[in-house]
């Protein structure tokens, strides 16, 4: 038949190489285009394809890993920008600006917020009073400790209101109020000597310390330094000194806006024994959930329909609860809020739907021992709708 037939590889030699046949049926070619043509074919017998797919896939996975690689880390480096644009953002002072109501008296609740300036977050809460109607007062409230305004000597003055924090609850804690004390001094002696005086706005709040108008308080060497006479600390503190020395420091670096060490003098000596507790040469804000109630009301203020009930606290998974009771002491609503979680202190806001009348809200941490544990320390306020 037509043409050259292709031989089989293993009958061309060594090399495995053999002339091509002409795909026409004709070998007219030059003797050059021939040789050239001979050379291709032996050279194309020789090559042995090697198998590269893993060798691919290897590469592929290669450039895949660097991808995700550098897109890790560029998303790493989104998180750390985000996440310190947030600090930026949500780091606070001591204090925000809150409006109070004024708290009404229920029989077994532990003490309630205040009437006027009511505690901020690094404040508590608190049972209830006597009056039931709201008045409201713009009020500063926290939610950390006060951090950096007293430099050197100097320290803050001319403050319209100052902090001062109160006892309350069968096992104290801590309850904040602030207080239009009178001019004179700088703020933290201010704060200072209104504390001693004794006098809360919230009748449930209380203190063991007795009245000084020549208490002091100044900067010096990185500290606060509290000058105190002898009898402003004759008072029963009923177990609670150290309670007591914590709502001491408590007031005067938060009226200072700065969490400095403070050192408290007796009669010009350092104080070694107060209430019965030992007295430290440098005494510093212990932690909030330690010393401060769970929870408590910073303002509650007319809405559409009803009020609006704010506030600080923690608890667990940040869930706290308020109850609505009427007049009468019957239950007229209840819900959840979420502030804090676990021993951090946050705001919390919520519109409670109220037909015109006179109430109580109670704020508290939900108690989470089925019964077992202590009764949970409310925090309570008298309102009206109108």
């Amino acid at each position: 038949m037509g043409g050259t037939p292709v031989s089989d590889p293993a009958d061309r030699g060594p090399t495995g190489a053999g002339p091509l046949p002409d795909p026409d049926g004709r070998d007219d070619l030059s003797p050059t285009a021939r040789a050239l043509r001979d050379a291709l074919a032996a050279r194309a017998a020789t090559a042995e394809p090697a198998d590269r797919l893993e060798e691919i896939r290897m590469s592929t996975r290669s450039r895949r890993r660097q991808f995700r690689t550098r897109a890790a880390l560029a998303v790493a480096a989104a998180v750390v920008v985000a996440a310190g644009a947030a600090a930026a953002v949500t780091r606070g002072g001591d204090d925000v600006t809150t409006v109070a109501a004024t708290p009404t008296s229920t029989a077994s609740d532990p003490a309630p917020a205040s009437t006027a300036p009511s505690p901020p977050a690094s404040a508590s809460a608190s049972s209830s009073s006597s009056s039931p109607a709201a008045a409201p007062t713009a009020t500063p409230a926290a939610t950390s400790a006060p951090t950096g305004t007293a430099t050197g000597s100097a320290l803050p003055t001319g403050t319209g209101s100052v902090p001062v924090y109160w006892l309350g609850g069968d096992a104290p804690k801590l309850f904040r109020e602030f207080v239009a004390a009178p001019a004179g001094g700088n703020d933290p002696t201010r704060a200072l000597r209104a504390m001693l005086a004794g006098d809360p706005t919230d009748p449930d709040y209380r203190s063991p310390w007795s009245a000084d108008p020549s208490a002091t308080v100044t900067a010096t060497d990185g500290r606060l330094v509290v000058d105190l006479a002898a009898s402003a600390a004759t008072g029963d503190a009923a177990g609670a000194g150290a309670t007591a020395l914590q709502q001491l420091v408590h007031t005067v670096t938060a009226a200072a806006g700065d969490d400095l060490p403070v050192q408290v003098r007796v009669d010009g000596a350092p104080a070694s024994t107060l209430f019965g507790t030992s007295v430290a040469a440098s005494l510093s804000r212990a932690p909030q959930v330690d010393v401060q109630a769970p929870a408590w009301i910073t303002a509650v203020t007319p809405a559409a329909g009803g009020v609006t009930l704010a506030g600080v606290g923690t608890a667990f998974e940040g869930t706290l609860l308020y109850v609505v009771t009427d007049a009468a002491g019957a239950e007229v609503t209840r819900g959840p809020v979420q502030a804090g979680a676990n021993g951090t202190y946050r705001e919390f806001s919520t519109v409670v739907e109220l037909p015109a009348g006179t109430y109580t809200v109670a704020v508290f941490a939900p108690d989470e021992s089925d019964g077992e544990g202590a009764t949970p320390l409310a925090d309570t306020k008298g309102f009206t709708v109108s």
